[in-house]
């Protein structure tokens, strides 16, 4: 037998594994791509442009009977707080409350947004 043809068969096999680890490879890099991608694309928040620009007064709020900052925050939300208990936490800071409670007769500031003009 002639040791070329011996040497061109026993090295096949070997290319053949690393093109498909290669293929492995870079089916991979792709997959892991995509799924960056994905994640960017899925957590990306829309939403609408307003025209002008806001800008955050405050309002003085007597507490009534009954009243919780819950019932209070749902009252004065606005577009831009995610939720009720994101505002709830930007009253309590903007009041320096370390605790929900509140008493009938007294008083919080409460943030409210207005649009404002350049």
């Amino acid at each position: 037998m002639n040791n070329s043809y011996l040497n061109k068969v026993d090295y096949e096999p070997a290319r053949r594994m690393t093109d498909k680890r290669r293929i492995r490879w870079i089916a991979l890099v792709v997959f892991f791509i995509v799924m960056v991608f994905t994640v960017i694309l899925a957590t990306k928040k829309v939403t609408a442009k307003r025209e002008g620009y806001r800008v955050k007064h405050v309002i003085s709020v007597e507490i009534q009977k009954g009243d919780t900052l819950w019932s209070i925050a749902s009252r004065h939300i606005s577009d831009e707080y995610d939720n009720v208990n994101d505002y709830i936490a930007e009253i309590m800071i903007s009041n320096g409350l370390t605790s929900d409670k509140i008493h009938a007769g007294n008083y919080i500031i409460v943030p409210y947004y207005t649009d404002g003009s350049r």
